[in-house]
């Protein structure tokens, strides 16, 4: 790989790594401020996009009913949850598109393409599979029978056609990690634009005259609008790649054919980085469920709280992968220690990022409850709600000041493939900081929501601790997932 492929021989202290963090010693340089923000403000606003238009949704689905509000997150979660695995296995095809195009074999990126498509054609069809086990699944859920009811049929909307998602998923992890950034942003951008009308549209019904155009179909109307919104980012991706340009530059069509070797290689690095996240999934599916136990007013509350936390959350998900695209480039050259300045810089963009979320969180944050709180509802039912969520919004506070740094650590660790120690990491501090924490409460009739949510920060600062310390280790620095030559 290179001369400069050792490990470092003396990690920055933390002294040395906040006055690299400065602005004018960071701006310029390969993989410096400049460079991270032209490939990660497309990928920020691809994810802000997407934020945008969970928010809209639970924000019409909360105007629609509390009942539709209260079963749209459990049930978006579950979907996330089952298909977390696939999407892992499948955007895996970024970090070797990028890892190929940093070493000059763009054909090979390609024949990487294709291979995820395979392998998102399969696990469409695995998770369609799971259109039948639904009711078992949210009737072990434990929530009122009435949202059950809503949580089946919003999964079983979006479960069917999950094959569309895993495709436009894999188009734009082969674009990103080409560096083409700024065109997936325009194809998420172009779905939210779809989606949001869209979503109005289905949950609320259209009248025109004294005639129903369209009638209001609540929670069935949000996913049927997001499963549109995935068709048309699909078709959108699949023009930009498969077209006489690529073709020249990249051999798009050939890569059809199938390539086992390179298959295999993509199932190694990605089943971990897809076990990671479906981990991960677990993880908050099983808190919002616990939530769950606590009653109605509790777990609309928390929903809400989760659709404002996306506002941060998202965006500094792109740094994450932006830091995960420029760290597989570097590897590609050979120059793990361009690799390590993404790391510092995507530090010092999410940290800024967030702590301007913060401030909004801490200061303002009845004005962005009250979105969720529509005036014709139960004045009581109003106050509860929005007590409990200026609370909880301080527990965002208290943890996502930290997710930039996590979400950093684990991009640079699965962009160079060292995937195996992310994925155990999620796994053990799920069930030793998260799930056995929580059922003990239960147990010993502790639980309330303050008590859930003090568990879930010290679950992420663990997890965070974990990642951070094998990233400054510097094992990474010495992996590839591209077959050497």
């Amino acid at each position: 790989m290179g001369p400069d492929s050792t490990t470092e021989a003396r990690p920055r202290s933390l002294g040395e790594t906040l006055r690299s963090l400065a602005p004018r010693r960071r701006w310029p340089g390969v993989n410096g401020y400049r460079h991270l923000l032209c490939l990660g403000l497309p990928v920020m606003a691809s994810n802000i996009t997407i934020s945008a238009m969970l928010f809209t949704n639970r924000l019409f689905l909360s105007r629609y009913s509390l009942e539709a509000l209260a079963a749209s997150l459990p049930a978006g979660v579950a979907y996330l949850t089952v298909t977390a695995f696939f999407q892992g296995l499948v955007s895996y095809v970024s970090v070797f598109a990028a890892q190929y195009t940093g070493a000059g074999r763009p054909r090979r990126a390609a024949a990487a393409l294709g291979q995820g498509l395979y392998l998102s054609a399969i696990s469409g069809l695995l998770i369609g599979l799971t259109y039948f086990a639904a009711p078992l699944m949210f009737r072990l859920g434990g929530h009122p029978p009435r949202i059950q009811e809503l949580e089946v049929i919003y999964y079983r909307i979006l479960c069917g056609p999950a094959t569309i998602n895993l495709v436009f998923l894999t188009l734009a992890s082969f674009l990103s990690g080409l560096g083409r950034t700024r065109v997936v942003m325009w194809g998420n951008l172009a779905g939210t634009l779809v989606n949001i009308p869209l979503a109005y549209l289905l949950i609320f019904g259209c009248r025109l005259g004294g005639s129903q155009i369209i009638a209001a179909q609540g929670v069935a109307g949000a996913a049927e609008a997001g499963v549109i919104s995935w068709l048309v980012i699909a078709l959108i991706f699949t023009v930009i790649v498969f077209n006489r340009k690529m073709e020249a530059s990249h051999g798009v069509f050939s890569a059809w054919q199938p390539d086992f070797k390179l298959m295999k290689r993509l199932i190694f690095y990605g089943f971990p980085g897809g076990l990671q996240r479906l981990l991960e999934m677990a993880g908050f599916t099983f808190f919002t469920f616990t939530v769950g136990h606590l009653g109605e007013i509790h777990l609309a509350a928390n929903n809400i709280i989760f659709s404002l936390e996306s506002l941060s959350f998202f965006p500094m998900l792109g740094v994450g992968l932006s830091v995960s695209i420029l760290v597989g480039q570097s590897i590609g050259r050979g120059r793990p220690d361009e690799a390590s300045e993404a790391v510092l810089s995507g530090v010092g963009v999410s940290t800024f990022y967030v702590c301007l979320v913060a401030v909004l969180f801490i200061f303002s944050p009845e004005p962005l409850l009250g979105l969720f709180l529509p005036a014709g509802q139960n004045p009581e039912t109003t106050r509860q709600i929005m007590d409990l969520g200026v609370i909880l919004l301080r527990f965002v506070v208290a943890y996502s000041l930290f997710d930039g740094l996590l979400l950093c650590a684990v991009g640079a660790l699965c962009g160079a493939g060292d995937v195996w120690f992310p994925m155990a990491v999620m796994g053990l501090t799920g069930l030793f900081a998260l799930i056995l924490p929580i059922g003990l409460l239960f147990k010993f009739g502790l639980a309330d929501i303050n008590a859930l949510w003090t568990v879930y920060v010290l679950y992420v600062l663990v997890m965070n601790a974990a990642v951070v310390r094998r990233y400054r280790q510097g094992r990474w620095r010495n992996r590839q997932v591209i077959e050497r030559t």
